[in-house]
Order: structure tokens, then sequence, then C-alpha cells
């Protein structure tokens, strides 16, 4: 039986150990500020990422993986034997997929799955895809599998605040003042490979927090509960804590903690707070 690997684009934001761990390989998504390239998780972080907004009032852009990278990053497993089951970002997003799929084509044994997603709605699947790969599933089987999963992608952000989307485009600085005069926080979530404000909740963070994490625990109560990921950006530790206890209270078993890394901090804010899960 050939050998599987499963690899996912860095906007999965997988904590590192956990990465290793899964044997799940990582390819950095590429973001350019001040005409320089950076590579999400190595070069660039998302804590740098706000950094870079407080110091300048401008959000870096993205640049999509070239068909060439993505054959370097592919060629040492497939030279080795080894197929591949790679977990691309969302292809509504970014030609980082299309990109991919480019170079699977001159590679052989190479199946790229848009996941229409980022976050957890990679990292579940590539969570899925290895325990389907250490059944012995081949590739292509795993790659189908797998593609019958994206639509249960749960993945939302509660987000502290509306700069980022002001910065970005997403709302008007008119909608930006009334949100930040009314304490209002918007959710925002992937909806069909686009991110769009799936609700607000007002007042306190950490209400609104605990409220956020109830209200998707009501709206999904036939969630697969085998894992879920919390992500976040410089959230203080009492309150990860305390949403991993909601979650267990829940009934949910493996419970991964990742902070978001540079992609992802681009469409989002400080202090987002996000829960994701299979449903």
């Amino acid at each position: 039986m050939k050998k599987v690997i499963i690899s996912v684009d860095s906007a999965a934001d997988l904590p590192q150990d956990f990465a290793q761990e899964n044997g799940i390989a990582v390819m950095p998504m590429l973001v350019v500020a001040d005409g320089k390239i950076y590579r999400d998780g190595i070069d660039m972080t998302g804590k740098r990422v706000f950094e870079y907004v407080e110091e300048t009032g401008v959000i870096p852009k993205t640049s999509a993986v070239s068909p060439g990278e993505y054959m370097d990053f592919f060629a040492p497993f497939v030279r080795d034997g080894t197929a591949v089951v790679h977990l691309s970002f969302c292809g509504a997003l970014s030609s980082t997929h299309r990109n991919a799929v480019i170079a699977s084509a001159r590679m052989g044994d190479v199946f790229v799955l848009d996941t229409k997603n980022l976050g957890g709605g990679i990292g579940l699947l590539a969570l899925k895809g290895c325990e389907m790969r250490d059944k012995g599933m081949p590739a292509e089987e795993i790659y189908t599998a797998l593609k019958a999963l994206v639509p249960q992608a749960r993945v939302s952000y509660l987000l502290n605040s509306v700069e980022f989307l002001r910065l970005g485009g997403r709302c008007s600085a008119l909608s930006a003042l009334g949100a930040s005069l009314f304490s209002i926080r918007p959710c925002a979530g992937m909806v069909d490979g686009k991110i769009e404000i799936l609700s607000k909740y007002k007042g306190k963070s950490k209400d609104a927090r605990e409220q956020y994490v109830s209200d998707l625990i009501t709206k999904y109560p036939y969630a697969d509960k085998s894992a879920a990921f919390i992500y976040h950006s410089g959230v203080d530790s009492k309150t990860l804590d305390n949403t991993a206890k909601i979650l267990r209270q829940a009934g949910f078993g493996q419970i991964i903690t990742a902070e978001n890394g540079s992609i992802i901090s681009l469409h989002s804010a400080p202090q987002s707070l996000g829960v994701h899960f299979l449903a």
C-alpha cells in the first residue's frame, strides 16, 4: 500500500506540535508588507500583522503561492513514493487552490481539495484525513471522503472590533463608528466560501464570548463532538480555559487551542475568538 501524507496550507493555523504529532505537512502562505514577501508562520505572525497595522494604518496583502512553489513542496513526497492529499485554503478567496491544482497535474499522486474554508475548516478535515490515513485508506479514497465533509465545517470568529473590517473595506466608517459606540461585536464566519457577518453581540467582551460559544452549542446540538478547535488572537488564558470547559461540558472530546496566524489576522482583529467544529 502506498504511503499517504496529509498536507495543508498554513491558513489552517495548526499548532506546530499538533502538526508534527499527526504527520501533517504545512505549506506557508505569503503576505506582502512594504513591498516585501513574508511566509505565514515563519517570517510573519498574526501578532506582527496587528503591530504593522497599528504602525502604518494599512493592512498587508496576501500573495498567492505559485504553481512552482507548490511543485517544490510536493516533490519530496512524490519522489519518496508518497501520495499527497493537500487541503487548500478557500479557492474563492485566493488563487492558491488553483495554483496547487496546476502543480498537482504536473506531479501525479497529488490530490488537492478546495476546503472552501480556513482555520478549523481545514484543520478538522486534516485530522479526519489523518485518521483515514492511519487506517490504511489510499489517497484518492481519503480525498473523496474529505470532499464530502467540506460542507459540514462550521467556522466563525467573534471579533472584538470592526476596525480591520473597515480597513479591509468590508464595512463603512459609519458602520464601524456605530459598532464602536454601541459596543457591538460582530461574529464573522465562512458561508459558501465567503466571509459573512453571521450575527452581532453587544456588551463586554467576556459576556459576548460566553454567549457566542453558548449559541453555537445550542444551534448545533448534533455536532460531531469528536474534536473542536479554539482559535484566538491574544485572548487571555482564563477565557480560553473557560471556552474549553464549556465545550467539554457540551460533550466535545479533543479540543485544540491555536493562535491565529497572519492570513486569518488580516481578516479578523486583535482579541478575536473562534470555535470551529463539524456539524
